[in-house]
């Protein structure tokens, strides 16, 4: 069984190797046994049309987990929006008891869906790390089905 599953990582790791297909490990990307940038990798997202957002996701987050600078300006944007969201769930809330007018009530759960979506988006360092990997693994993920489809633009 051991035998039988070596051998088949090994054709399968062939196969990929034969139609360029990237890999992509400990935030790093290869093609053809290869290192490549991330402009590289850029290009490729633009050449076969896949996985744009969320390499762009990813390089965001990555720059975040590697500057202190940049992950306390993105918590501070992301904090500020959650704290409007969070008022303005409280307000809409607050005119929907004193009003029959249904928006306010509207505008309300609008407001805390906003507020819930960003305080998601703060993290620590790790976090920010953690979601370049995933966001990364998406990108080698959607390049490789591009590849093998073969629809390149």
């Amino acid at each position: 069984m051991k035998l039988l599953t070596i051998m088949t990582a090994l054709l399968l790791s062939f196969s990929a190797f034969s139609q360029e297909y990237i890999e992509y490990q400990d935030f790093k990307f290869y093609q053809n046994g290869s290192e490549i940038s991330f402009e590289e990798v850029t290009k490729l997202t633009k050449e076969y049309g896949a996985a744009r957002v969320a390499f762009i996701q990813g390089k965001r987050d990555y720059a975040a987990s590697e500057s202190t600078l940049r992950a306390t300006r993105r918590n501070l944007t992301n904090g500020a929006l959650t704290f409007s969201g969070g008022y303005g769930a409280l307000m809409g809330l607050a005119f929907s008891f004193f009003s029959e007018d249904p928006k306010p009530l509207v505008l309300s759960a609008i407001s805390a869906g906003g507020m819930v979506y960003f305080s998601s988006l703060m993290g620590s360092k790790k976090k920010f790390r953690e979601r370049a990997d995933k966001k990364f693994n998406q990108t080698a993920q959607k390049l490789n089905k591009a590849v093998q489809i073969g629809n390149r633009r």
